[in-house]
């Protein structure tokens, strides 16, 4: 996979990398590392010892997270945008990547079982002689999707739990299946007498290249059930089966000022595809509104209950479009807006239609995929993302760059710059936060900080500005790295932006070609200057040294009050020792960062940011 010159851009999801990794720099898309909580872990094994489920068994994954009601995860993970025509909205994806996200061995071409993901404890000793060869396990799968085709020696394997905890495998499938790629088949698995115990359970297990995201299988719309057949393969179920399409083109966040202030029309259509999973055509109807997510309120509703036309047919799947959006304004104020697409279907909750009578399941909602909400934020900052860390996205090249490109409709002032990064080992690395005017220039801003720790994979990293930069038009914002590693940035594939990514790894800046989707890079706008200018005659009277500091920080001239705020915004009580005219703060101890010293001088404030090492 090699780019221009000597640049490797890799896809580690979407195309094969067959040589080890070279001493070129790269840019890349990575694993994201999950970090699972202490409590989220004790929870998880009082269930499986504690708590036994009973049929149905049913969970089409649209709902956001795993549901650690039903399943015991080893590794798999939820997507909603990898599938290629996925049953509905949400998948699992396995893959070759553990719990945390980390491959399961260092070794490249290493293979071996990787992700797996168990149903929780299921009771079945309570089905009758009669019922005992009407159990059945239906499933979705689909080899690769949007991520990387497992090989010919890859597999995914289907295992019941027996009376003597033997795992014995009841399904398997090969890779190396390029038509499966682009559809999900289904499955339906007789769970036979020999597996109808108190403590059955089913497996999904998958066998590949252990180092990293590589031989990915999806799964979806998992049913177990008693009183089915082989031929019970269609499903009462209407879905709506992706993300709305986005109505703002290629932002999900936009600054209040700049909205108003671009020429044209804003609003696109929106839209979004539905699946009908019945095989017998059924009249349906949709909605999209637009509310204010804060209070609310109705702002706009686009379409009122408009019906498909023609009536959809059996197994169907149709992508449709709304209304043009008209007369919606702006807020007034800072807020999101909240687009909920639902379709009107007549879906029901679970049911079969046992010795002619209807059997109704209400602890299955078949309701919950008929939605889709979707957020377009007027704030301070421009987004691509939709705040959803799919994967990460890095380059590996001691002084290489790695920005989003933004567009202002005129001269405006960058108050803070928000990035997530994912990997959570990397926490108090120093990198250069930056931002150009014109990458064949040299950058107008660059502030050295730490990588902060974080609890949450989706949490972003505010750096707020000290000092007034000027931007207009076109501009670049992202961070210079000092070390050969990967620095992992959140990587959205709701949408591909990706041509807004410029990276520099040897020299040239380079516009991002192959990888597709939105790097997790914000920019904060004012229309004002966001510090007053201080004059050169209190710059001259004031001194602090050394910047950086490891111990003691000294302090020259003329200060009524002296603030200290850590990389956290929070403000810290530590004590002043004085030396004549000069002040002296220690920092002996404290963690490293950069940390902002307010200063008063009457009524004139003063923030200086301070590197501690």
């Amino acid at each position: 996979m090699q780019a221009k010159g000597n640049i490797f851009i890799c896809i580690l999801l979407m195309l094969l990398i067959g040589i080890e990794q070279s001493a070129f720099a790269q840019f890349q898309q990575l694993p994201t590392p999950v970090h699972k909580k202490k409590g989220d872990i004790e929870s998880n094994l009082h269930r499986q010892l504690e708590e036994k489920l009973s049929l149905p068994f049913w969970d089409d994954f649209s709902t956001r997270g795993i549901d650690s009601t039903k399943w015991i995860n080893e590794g798999a993970t939820q997507s909603f945008t990898v599938g290629n025509a996925a049953p509905t909205l949400g998948v699992l994806l396995l893959d070759g990547v553990d719990e945390r996200g980390r491959p399961y061995s260092n070794v490249l071409v290493e293979q071996g079982l990787t992700d797996a993901i168990n149903s929780r404890v299921i009771d079945l000793s309570g089905i009758s002689e009669e019922e005992s060869n009407t159990v059945f396990l239906s499933f979705f799968w689909q080899a690769g999707g949007k991520a990387e085709m497992p090989d010919f020696n890859d597999n995914i394997t289907l295992f019941f739990r027996d009376t003597l905890d033997n795992w014995i495998s009841v399904w398997e499938m090969a890779g190396d299946l390029p038509a499966e790629q682009f559809f999900f088949t289904q499955e339906m698995i007789q769970v036979g007498p020999d597996f109808q115990h108190e403590n059955f359970q089913f497996r999904f297990q998958i066998s590949g290249r252990a180092s990293g995201p590589f031989d990915s299988w999806l799964i979806d719309y998992v049913y177990l059930n008693k009183n089915r057949s082989t031929n019970d393969i269609f499903y009462p179920d209407r879905a709506l089966t992706q993300d709305n399409i986005r109505p703002t083109s290629k932002y999900s966040a936009i600054p209040l000022f700049e909205a108003t202030n671009i020429e044209g029309s804003f609003w696109n259509r929106t839209g979004n595809e539905f699946k009908n999973l019945e095989n017998r055509f059924r009249a349906m109807e949709y909605s999209i509104e637009v509310r204010d997510k804060n209070d609310n309120s109705l702002i706009n509703r686009i379409n009122n209950n408009t019906p498909f036309n023609p009536v959809p047919l059996g197994s169907e799947r149709r992508i449709f479009e709304s209304n043009e959006i008209e007369n919606l304004s702006f807020p007034e104020v800072e807020t999101d807006y909240e687009i909920t697409t639902y379709i009107s279907s007549g879906d029901l909750n679970l049911f079969q239609v046992v010795n002619g009578d209807s059997v109704f399941y209400d602890e299955i909602n078949l309701r919950v995929n008929d939605t889709v909400r979707s957020v377009i934020s007027f704030r301070d900052y421009f987004a691509y993302d939709d705040g959803k860390v799919d994967y990460s996205a890095g380059i590996n090249q001691r002084s290489g760059s790695l920005v989003n490109r933004f567009e202002s409709s005129g001269n405006v002032y960058i108050k803070g710059i928000s990035i997530n990064f994912t990997n959570q080992s990397q926490a108090n690395q120093i990198i250069d936060l930056s931002i150009w005017q014109d990458l064949q220039a040299d950058p107008v801003f660059v502030q050295e900080i730490f990588i902060p720790e974080k609890e949450d994979v989706e949490e972003f990293s505010y750096f707020e500005l000290e000092e007034n930069v000027l931007v207009s038009d076109f501009f670049f914002v992202g961070f210079t790295q000092f070390t050969n590693d990967f620095i992992h940035v959140g990587l959205d594939k709701t949408f591909d932006n990706g041509r807004e990514i410029f990276f520099n790894v040897a020299g040239p800046w380079q516009q991002n070609e192959l990888v597709e989707g939105s790097l997790m890079i914000r920019v904060h706008l004012s229309q004002t200057p966001i510090v007053e200018e201080e004059s050169e005659d209190e710059e001259s009277k004031l001194r602090i040294y050394p910047n950086p500091v490891t111990e003691r920080l000294f302090i020259e001239g003329d200060t009524d009050a002296i603030n200290i705020v850590d990389p956290y915004g929070r403000e810290l009580n530590l004590p002043l020792e004085s030396d004549s005219e000069v002040k002296i703060i220690n920092f002996t101890g404290l963690q490293k960062g950069v940390y902002v010293l307010k200063l008063l001088q009457g009524e004139k404030s003063i923030s200086k940011r301070i590197l501690v090492r």
